[in-house]
């Protein structure tokens, strides 16, 4: 498990800044609403959410939450277009003047989350589907959640292709 941790840490570290420097806000998405900047903010409040610093409603059954836990720490394809778990599928106001300020802000919560996960790796937020979740499970999730990001805009293969 520390190898495939240290794996997804080198992600974080190596190939996410290179990917998100490649992101245009004109860029169109293959799938869904979210504009470039959307996605970018919608990344923040979700790292946000995996160091207890915001929350939201648990949706899942618990019956159904180890096999949910299991599924968003594969590094597989995620499903597109998941429906928010607030029920609002609207687009959210956007927090940051520009596409830069937004990722810059992403870069940030990344690597604050990467020494948080290591500072803290028995520490549990609960995700929305997949429930009570310990920093290095939510590390694993974040992978899956920018590469679905990361193929919804071009910057990565699909899984499929």
């Amino acid at each position: 498990m520390e190898e495939q941790l240290e794996t997804v840490r080198t992600f974080f570290k190596s190939e996410v800044p290179i990917l998100l420097d490649k992101l245009k806000p004109g860029a169109a998405p293959v799938w869904g609403k979210m504009t470039p900047q959307h996605m970018i903010e919608h990344l923040i409040v979700i790292f946000k959410l995996s160091i207890g610093r915001v929350s939201v409603p648990m949706v899942s059954k618990e019956e159904d939450r180890p096999r949910l836990k299991a599924y968003l720490m594969q590094d597989s394809p995620m499903r597109r277009s998941v429906p928010s778990p607030t029920g609002n599928d609207e687009l959210q106001t956007l927090r940051s003047t520009n596409l830069d300020e937004a990722i810059g802000k992403l870069k940030r919560e990344v690597d604050n989350f990467l020494v948080f996960s290591e500072e803290q790796p028995n520490f549990v937020a609960n995700h929305p589907y997949g429930g009570p979740m310990m920093a290095e499970e939510w590390l694993l999730f974040h992978r899956k959640h920018f590469k679905h990001h990361f193929i919804q805009f071009g910057l990565i293969s699909d899984y499929e292709q």
